[in-house]
């Protein structure tokens, strides 16, 4: 296996030599690899460092390379990480990133199944990063991460989330998708609702501390608070939905999803940029965390009502003015939130095509 040596954060590692480009580089390598998952690794960091991880013991379950746990080890100056893979090549290379970043973590070569059900309850921190959809972990991960634990877990099986493959949604996340304008955020939320089902099977609320969509795969962080009744609180917030042309109702077709908040105020106060992580996206996700679920999508108005879009900053500002909250969201460039009824977003719209 031939090695390059490349930087992260404040952390050198050895990969397999791999070719440039966006997503996965490692399907077809002896250890997994993902380029594409730099700011990935950035955001947890800089989200580890909003939490607290001081006395925590952290575990980054399918560590591969070792380059998200040794990260942990180097970069957040405190807490016992562990680093576990059912790979071979994989235990002999973390094992190298470790020695030539001075840190001191626990390897093991075994699965996170069966790691945690080794270590049950014993990790704060459980760091979940497959290839594909997280769905197969989340049993053991949600029942045995610490009591008032976080998980943070990734999918990168956008397209069935999103609502390509329906019929795949459905066996998976138990969930139905819809492929429209909103579908990102849906599938982000589908996510965190099957999440939520999962931990409440074990008397554990999952709440979200950070959620999120970026190009290629959901990120989502929840922690886990015991108790049935925190659990049944957090069922209380999936719904169902019917998606129109350019809005939506409470219905039946699509879900069941999240509905509750994305982000804590509190955590993305107390994050700070870190490495190729964009200021710009915690400031946006910022005034998302305020809003309430689902988006309007400039493009998608203006061709129902066939009329020129106005700019997205026109629309933002006529929604305060009318004494409603609208910002951006990350979901989409041409999306903006609103509190507003659909009939005064489609009036602004109209007022800024019939305007001299």
């Amino acid at each position: 296996m031939k090695l390059v040596k490349l930087s992260e954060g404040e952390t050198e590692v050895f990969v397999p030599e791999h070719k440039k480009g966006p997503g996965p580089r490692g399907t077809d390598l002896p250890v997994f690899y993902n380029p594409a998952m730099e700011m990935n690794r950035d955001i947890s960091i800089s989200f580890l460092k909003a939490w607290d991880v001081n006395g925590k013991n952290l575990l980054d379950g399918m560590a591969a390379s070792g380059i998200r746990g040794i990260r942990m080890a180097n970069e957040l100056y405190s807490g016992e990480v562990t680093l576990t893979d059912v790979s071979h090549e994989s235990i002999k290379l973390m094992k190298k990133n470790a020695a030539i970043n001075d840190v001191d973590v626990d390897i093991f070569n075994e699965s996170i199944e069966s790691h945690l059900l080794n270590n049950r309850c014993k990790y704060d921190y459980v760091d979940l990063d497959p290839f594909g959809t997280p769905v197969p972990f989340l049993p053991t991960v949600l029942r045995y991460t610490a009591r008032n634990g976080v998980v943070g877990l990734s999918a990168t099986d956008t397209s069935v989330l999103c609502g390509t493959y329906t019929k795949k949604c459905l066996r998976l996340y138990s969930a139905r998708p819809e492929n429209n304008w909103c579908r990102h955020e849906n599938g982000l939320r589908i996510l965190i609702g099957h999440v939520v089902r999962e931990a409440a099977r074990y008397d554990r609320a999952a709440v979200p501390l950070l959620s999120y969509y970026d190009g290629h795969h959901f990120r989502v962080y929840v922690k886990l608070e015991a108790g049935a009744k925190k659990a049944d609180d957090a069922l209380q917030k999936l719904g169902r939905y019917d998606f129109g042309e350019y809005d939506w109702e409470e219905g039946k077709k699509t879900g069941p999803l999240w509905t509750g908040q994305l982000f804590s105020k509190k955590i993305l106060e107390r994050m700070t940029s870190v490495g190729t992580m964009e200021e710009g996206s915690l400031e946006m996700w910022k005034k998302e965390s305020s809003m309430p679920p689902f988006f309007y999508d400039n493009s998608i108005i203006s061709k129902y009502l066939k009329l020129p879009p106005p700019p997205l900053d026109y629309i933002i500002t006529e929604l305060r003015e009318r004494n409603n909250k609208s910002v951006k969201t990350h979901f989409s460039p041409t999306a903006f939130k609103t509190d507003a009824a659909s009939s005064v977003v489609l009036d602004i719209f109209k007022s800024y095509s019939s305007a001299p």
